[in-house]
């Protein structure tokens, strides 16, 4: 069942990115910072969202790094408690003052 809603959806967004292509096929001006140039609006709207996916997945990308970082040095500290209770538990008990 989750299959046939993935499909479906997949299917949706397919045709809603193919009407958006035949409906944006327009052509027009692009002013960048060096100069103009005459692109495709669609073309225009997929560089758009690329750069934009590009970059989010850079930002999480790094922030992933930081969290496993601190995940490794968490696991650290959680391996040396563990062998330090160990050996508490192991010391003989006193003999009582």
């Amino acid at each position: 069942m989750l299959r046939i809603l993935l499909l479906l959806l997949l299917l949706l967004v397919f045709l809603g990115g193919a009407s958006l292509s035949y409906f944006n096929a327009d052509p027009v001006h692009f002013n960048y910072l060096v100069g103009t140039a005459e692109v495709r609006l669609i073309l225009l709207l997929i560089s758009a969202f690329a750069l934009a996916v590009l970059l989010t997945l850079l930002l999480c990308s790094a922030k992933f790094l930081g969290m496993t970082a601190e995940l490794r040095g968490l696991r650290r500290r959680l391996r040396n408690t563990e062998t330090e209770l160990k050996n508490l538990r192991n010391l003989p008990p006193d003999s009582g003052v």
